[in-house]
């Protein structure tokens, strides 16, 4: 028995230290010991304690298993955060797939914590939502959006979850490649509701946080509002590694989540100063040296070395690095369009002109593609605007809307409105039809 003790006492000192986090053989041999105790465990809290062990010591495929283990006995040990927890994280882990989504929405219902089950229902859809839309100008997935704006809420309610997940749907079928009016005013009223909630409600925070750091990632985003929302992403990570080593669960890793904040930290070069961008490099690189799967991640993707070689003005590095990750299938076009952007700052800064004309042609190619779609996305604004969508959903206190937003979202109506004429008598003859179908699958 003391020999034991010794083992253990050395594989947990060997997971402690960084050099080691990732010590596979240790791993093994510490989920072989915490397997064989709960075999042996005789209450549901003891059995809750050990399979949240096991799931933070897991891969992917094994807290997927764990995941329901931890649910169930949850249920026994009448632990409802515990509960609540395993449904989000199951919600994330099957979100592609709708019959086990469609269960987990059955099983929050039987929460009888009202804003719990709201909150945990709004996460779960949202993540379903965030993983059906990214393909680019899904018809299925719009159709099924527009349907659930319309009739799966309250379009003049005040619950703020169900407003929540309203202003999710709005900016997921306006699609990635929005900036008009309307999506504007979705995410402020969005983030401003998102800031209200209380501090337990970190999951639709982290949900919202991210994705609001990438639309303002885009090429044609705000570098600055995307570093404050991973940043806002990085305290909150902070907050739940001290309250999980309150709770003794000496296991719980968020090395990658803190990898993916401070690679897209990067790409916002242009908001950082020199020092803030050293700071995430050196951030970057430990979690490089001590974390198998971002090692495994950078070597395979080269992203936050090609960001860092552009923010450090490392030009001669960076055209290669960005022309490999370009060479990647699976990137967006609006990446893509971001990478090219990138490579010609860098080839105009060493006088390629080769590179830079290349870089060039592409830009535009891609540019060509993203007006074309933000043409139907208009299209979507307008129709959302005139015939569904409430100006009480929108509603923000008057002390948070900057003039000139309020100028510049004026001009910008005026345009859309201008340009989209003729489109419009498109988009009444659709919105007749899909008001004739709804009355039809009513009778």
């Amino acid at each position: 028995m003391k020999r034991h003790n010794i083992i253990t006492f050395i594989i947990m000192l060997a997971l402690a230290l960084p050099a080691l986090a990732n010590n596979k053989p240790a791993k093994q041999l510490l989920l072989q010991k915490y397997k064989e105790e709960l075999s042996s465990a005789t209450t549901a809290r003891d059995s809750l304690r050990l399979l949240y062990y096991l799931f933070d010591l897991s891969d992917r495929q094994g807290q997927k298993e764990y995941a329901w283990d931890i649910y169930y006995t949850a249920g026994r040990a009448e632990d409802l955060n515990a509960q609540l927890d395993m449904l989000r994280n199951l919600g994330t882990f099957h979100a592609k797939n709708d019959s086990i989504v469609e269960l987990l929405l059955k099983l929050t219902d039987k929460i009888s914590n009202a804003e719990a089950k709201a909150a945990t229902k709004t996460f779960i859809l949202n993540q379903q939502i965030n993983v059906k839309s990214t393909k680019p100008d899904d018809t299925k997935l719009q159709l099924m959006l527009l349907d659930s704006i319309t009739k799966s809420h309250n379009l003049e309610g005040t619950d703020v979850y169900d407003r929540i997940s309203i202003l999710y749907q709005i900016i997921q079928y306006l699609g990635v490649d929005a900036d008009g009016v309307l999506f504007k005013q979705c995410l402020d009223a969005y983030a401003k509701m998102i800031d209200d909630l209380p501090a337990s409600d970190y999951p639709l925070k982290n949900q919202f946080y991210t994705t609001a750091a990438m639309i303002h990632s885009r090429i044609n985003g705000n570098p600055q509002k995307a570093v404050e929302y991973d940043r806002k992403l990085l305290e909150i990570i902070d907050h739940l590694q001290q309250m999980y080593v309150k709770k003794k669960r000496n296991f719980r890793n968020y090395d990658t989540n803190k990898f993916i904040c401070y690679r897209r930290m990067m790409s916002n070069y242009s908001a950082l100063t020199d020092e803030e961008i050293e700071t995430i490099h050196d951030s970057i690189q430990a979690l490089y040296e001590r974390n198998a799967d971002v090692k495994r991640t950078m070597d395979h993707n080269g992203q936050a070395f090609a960001f860092y070689y552009m923010a450090s003005k490392d030009y001669k590095n960076a055209i290669p690095a960005l022309l490999a990750i370009l060479k990647q299938p699976n990137i967006s076009t609006y990446m893509r369009q971001k990478y090219y952007g990138m490579i010609m700052e860098a080839a105009k800064a060493i006088d390629d002109k080769e590179n830079y004309i290349m870089a060039m042609e592409h830009f535009i190619d891609h540019s060509k593609t993203i007006d074309s779609l933000r043409k139907i996305t208009m299209r979507r604004e307008i129709m959302l605007r005139d015939s569904i969508i409430p100006q009480p959903l929108l509603y923000l206190d008057s002390a948070n809307i900057n003039k000139k937003d309020s100028r510049t979202s004026r001009s910008q109506t005026t345009w859309m409105v201008i340009s989209s004429v003729l489109a419009l008598l498109l988009i009444i003859y659709a919105i007749l039809y899909f008001r004739l179908r709804v009355k039809k699958s009513d009778h």
